[in-house]
């Protein structure tokens, strides 16, 4: 079978980036094929920190850099990840993701949706494997950047 890009292959957790309100960024693809989770990923307004991601990416001034992206989500999404395996102990890949879906925090619309998969990943709710119907409404452009 034809895989087109990494989301689609088994065992990929396809991540999409949200700003701090929980909108999909600018930025991140949304749609196709699909999105697993949702993650920080920073916002694209300048004005400080507040927008960003503050990272271990080093600046000329010795000190760490605020960046966004999708760069950035993603790195939330496999800490997340690296927190159930170290909670649950060896587990497959499966196994994770069905934790992270499960945990996450919806957002918009009940359940899976192309846009945010099935919610923001929630490390304490991940940790403690609890769920339950904690939603946040967002925004999700009708459009694609496919």
């Amino acid at each position: 079978e034809l895989r087109q890009i990494p989301a689609e292959t088994n065992g990929v957790i396809a991540v999409s980036a949200v700003d701090r309100r929980s909108n999909r960024a600018s930025y991140s693809n949304g749609g196709r094929p699909h999105n697993d989770v949702s993650a920080p990923g920073g916002g694209t307004a300048a004005g400080g920190c507040g927008q960003y991601v503050l990272s271990t990416f080093p600046t000329i001034h010795g000190s760490y850099g605020c960046i966004s992206g999708t760069s950035m989500a993603s790195p939330h999404a496999a800490g997340v990840a690296a927190l159930i395996i170290s909670q649950f102990g060896d587990l497959r890949p499966a196994a994770v993701e069905r934790i992270m879906r499960r945990t996450s925090i919806d957002i918009e619309a009940p359940g899976y949706d192309r846009c945010f998969g099935t919610g923001r990943v929630d490390a304490l709710r991940a940790v403690h494997n609890r769920q339950g119907p904690v939603r946040q409404l967002a925004l999700c452009p009708r459009y694609s950047n496919d």
